[in-house]
Order: structure tokens, then sequence, then C-alpha cells
């Protein structure tokens, strides 16, 4: 029987609550999906190395923490990479992402994640309720305000925000066409957006900056060869750009990296005025 106030029905599944339909935005449809299911999938370098640097992030927000987090909500959990992350840092998890079938490889994932299938920038769920949020590459795929909006909305005051999303413009290319992005972000930007929604930046810092020559040139050569090699390399050069993603985490990741081809945020939410 489907919930009268949302229109969610419990799945099969335990912990996962399901949507008549898909209801992914515009900008993130099946085969976009697809393409992340197969990249998860795969192991690839960015994914594992980008989550060693979520894992660092977080831990460094629980330093600054009086208490620990209670209520963490990932909105776009995707597969569920992510999610191990969260549980072990706060008391209960709940996850949004619009696409059943990610959401059912996030049930596996995880072990004590509630998952809702939903629309990020209109979950339905109850307000000012959370302490922690994460959004990571989701932002790129909506309305940037109505996403931040329904995010402050879900939070409560003094919340944590973590976010990322890919970052300069300089490298917009046929792959942001192919995975349904609608923009490549500036800190700048990003910083505007917030403010306009209730958030406060804190901070900022850059993914792949090592590896940032080498994204440019993949984003730019002709033709798609390097674009797909970049997306599945082989298990050699996987495992060499992996060891470069590595070495950024672990020795430069305490500092502000000035570029990248992902962009990291974190930010606090306002008090209403």
């Amino acid at each position: 029987m489907a919930c009268p106030t949302c229109g969610l029905r419990p799945s099969p599944l335990p912990r996962l609550w399901l949507a008549g339909d898909d209801t992914a935005p515009d900008g993130f449809d099946a085969e976009a999906a697809d393409r992340l299911s197969d990249l998860v999938t795969q192991d690839h370098f960015w994914v594992r190395e980008r989550n060693r640097l979520v894992e660092r992030l977080l831990r460094r927000l629980a330093r600054r923490r009086a208490t620990p987090w209670q209520h963490a909500l990932e909105l776009g959990c995707g597969a569920g990479l992510s999610l191990p992350l969260l549980e072990a840092r706060a008391s209960e998890v709940t996850a949004v992402d619009g696409h059943r079938r990610l959401l059912q490889q996030a049930q596996a994932a995880s072990s004590k994640a509630v998952l809702v299938q939903g629309d990020v920038t209109d979950t339905r769920l109850g307000p000012g309720r959370h302490d922690l949020l994460t959004a990571l590459d989701v932002i790129e795929h909506v309305d940037g305000d109505a996403f931040l909006a329904e995010a402050r909305r879900l939070a409560r005051p003094g919340a944590d925000l973590l976010l990322s999303a890919p970052a300069f413009p300089s490298l917009w290319s046929e792959m942001d066409v192919r995975a349904g992005h609608r923009c490549r972000y500036r800190w700048r930007q990003m910083q505007q957006e917030l403010a306009r929604n209730g958030w406060r930046a804190v901070g900022h810092t850059h993914f792949q900056c090592l590896l940032f020559p080498l994204v440019y040139a993949s984003r730019h050569w002709p033709g798609r060869s390097a674009q797909q090699t970049e997306r599945r390399p082989s298990p050699t050069l996987d495992r060499w750009l992996g060891a470069v993603n590595r070495f950024e985490v672990d020795r430069l990741g305490a500092l502000s990296l000035p570029f990248g081809s992902s962009l990291f945020v974190w930010a606090k939410a306002e008090a209403p005025r």
C-alpha cells in the first residue's frame, strides 16, 4: 500500500521505498544512469579515489563538531558507493535517488540506510531533520537553486553539507553532454548559489589536480579515443592513474587545491532570518 502523503510504497527489499516510475531529472536519464552503473562496477580509478577523498573530508568535518551526526541524508545516492561512509558516521542514514535500478544496487551496498525513490529537488521528506547532507556529482544535473533550496529545507540550522561537482567550464566536452551535465562549476559560482539558498560556504578544494593536464588533453583531443580511454582505461593505466590520485588525496588532501576536474565544497546551513 502506498503512503497517502508522499505516494511511495515499500518494496519487497528491506529499507527501500519506491515511486511508481523513475523520478530522475531530465539531466540524468536512464542512459546516463547505466553509464554511472558501469563506472561503479568497473572499480574505476576516479570513483575509487574520489571516495577516499570523501572519507577524508567527512573525517575533517566530524572533528569540528561538538557532537556526532545523528541524521545523515545523501541526495542522489546512485548505486550507494558512499553510503557506508555515512553509515560509519551517523546514527541514521537516508538516501534519495530517482532511478529504481540504482537504488536496488544501493540497497545491496548499504547496511542500514533507508532508501527512497524521489526527485532530489522535491523529495517530499519532512523538513529540518538532517544534520549532515551529501550530494556527490548531483547538482550539475538539476537546477542548482532548486536543489540547494530543497537541501536547506531538509537541514537543521548548522547542518553540514558536503557536495561535489564537475569543475572548470574549460573542461566541457562531449563527455559532459553524454553524462547529462548542465554545466561545470567554478568556485565563485558555487559560492553564490549556496548563499542564495541559505548556505554559508566554509571551504573548498579540487580533485584530480595532478591529473588536470591529462584530463584537459583527453577532453579536447580530436575524436573520442582519448575520452574512451579515460572512461575505460586498461588495468595498468587504471592502477597508474589511481596511484596519482591516491598520492594527491593522501599527501595534499589537507590543502585547498586551486584546480582539478572536480570541485568539492563544504557548507553550513544558516539559521532562518
